[in-house]
């Protein structure tokens, strides 16, 4: 394991070290749910701060400061934030990127206008996101929204690829499927994720899932996508 207690180094060690998952494009959602919330104020040139945790090869950072946030991000990995650093570098862009540890972010209480987890929390065991999402509240402004995708119990994964269990709905050691060599991995319940959000007001949350039906029939994967706002 990292010495950063959020962070499970395998992400650092079989993926992004070996130059794998560093997408290059934002998620389709994460910009339709941004430009929603936010869109009107960032015609207006209000000055906006976002923080993503977890952001892997930057994708959604450069759409967060093409998109007109003052824009950083927090990651586990060296070797993904020398890659997004790069990679706003490349787009002219400014983007304060750092590595450090979920569970104690190092920013101003109320600082943040949006905080954006693109799956990231949940790669941690319950006590690990119950302190993020401590920090993710602190450092939000009031009427601040954090957008969290977090995988279901429903996630085909969970069910069929051979993960071993270490905590309550969490898994490691996955043998096969997206998340064989990642390290530990978090489902979570609907329930689950309001008791997680109680200081905050849902304002959305939904539940994507994805099943196959050729060649072959079953679940290929089940997320919420969920929108809460600091009261």
């Amino acid at each position: 394991m990292s010495i950063n207690p959020s962070f499970d180094n395998k992400w650092e060690k079989n993926i992004y070290g070996q130059a794998k998952q560093l997408n290059r494009y934002p998620f389709s959602d994460v910009v339709s749910y941004v430009m929603r919330l936010f869109g009107e104020r960032l015609k207006a040139n209000e000055t906006l701060r976002a923080l993503e945790v977890g952001f892997g090869g930057g994708n959604n950072i450069i759409f967060l400061a093409q998109a007109g946030f003052e824009t950083y991000g927090i990651e586990g990995s060296h070797s993904a934030c020398e890659f997004a650093t790069e990679q706003v570098k490349i787009n002219g862009l400014n983007a304060e990127l750092i590595v450090g540890d979920f569970v104690k972010l190092p920013y101003s209480d109320n600082f943040f206008d949006l905080v954006l987890d693109r799956e990231a929390i949940y790669c941690n065991v319950p006590s690990a996101i119950s302190q993020t999402i401590g920090e993710v509240h602190r450092v939000l402004k009031k009427g601040g929204y954090f957008l969290a995708f977090m995988y279901s119990l429903e996630h085909g994964s969970r069910l069929s690829d051979g993960g071993r269990l270490i905590d309550e709905n969490t898994y490691t050691d996955f043998t096969q499927g997206s998340f064989a060599d990642t390290g530990i991995t978090h489902f979570f319940s609907e329930k689950e994720i309001t008791d997680y959000l109680s200081d905050f007001e849902i304002e959305f949350m939904r539940h994507l899932r994805v099943d196959s039906l050729i060649p072959y029939k079953g679940n290929k994967y089940a997320e919420f996508h969920t929108c809460a706002r600091k009261r």
